[in-house]
């Protein structure tokens, strides 16, 4: 039992310092949103359970589970989007500030919504939510979308 213990903590310690090597400040953020995509899964399933009229199907439940494999696979592309982008400034000669801006927004983006989600899936089963946090929520939705016009297009949305 040790053994594998011994294996598991080497190989999460190995992962935290590739992914700490690429996302710098942002590791705690991915680590986040991993947790969260797995709580929406189980948030989801127990919705479904709590309510007369809706029933937890594993169609539905793998359906989830392809969809967060897919923004899996949008956090890769953005960062081999951000590291494309990095190696071509770099052979340009254009100095960048950031190795990873669009990781980073993806991050961002998908955090927001795995929290706005797992919220609807607690209301969704009868879990009375406190006004701010959906408030909140909403604001930084409208924020990570801006601060990605601001980062796509070079100028503020209020110009």
């Amino acid at each position: 039992m040790d053994k594998i213990k011994n294996y598991l903590v080497g190989a999460f310690t190995a992962l935290n310092i590739f992914l700490g090597g690429y996302f710098g400040v942002f590791t705690p953020l991915l680590w986040i949103v991993i947790i969260l995509m797995v709580l929406d899964l189980f948030t989801r399933v127990y919705a479904a359970a709590v309510r007369s009229d809706d029933r937890p199907e594993s169609k539905k439940v793998l359906v989830g589970i392809y969809r967060k494999l897919g923004m899996c696979f949008l956090i890769v592309l953005s960062m081999l989007l951000d590291f494309g982008l990095l190696q071509l400034a770099s052979t340009l000669g254009i100095t960048v500030v950031t190795k990873i801006m669009f990781a980073a927004l993806t991050l961002a983006w998908i955090f927001v919504r795995e929290l706005i989600s797992n919220l609807e899936n607690l209301q969704y089963a009868g879990v009375e939510l406190p006004g701010f946090i959906l408030k909140a929520l909403d604001t930084a939705k409208d924020k990570v979308d801006q601060m990605s016009n601001v980062v796509v297009s070079n100028k503020d949305k209020n110009d």
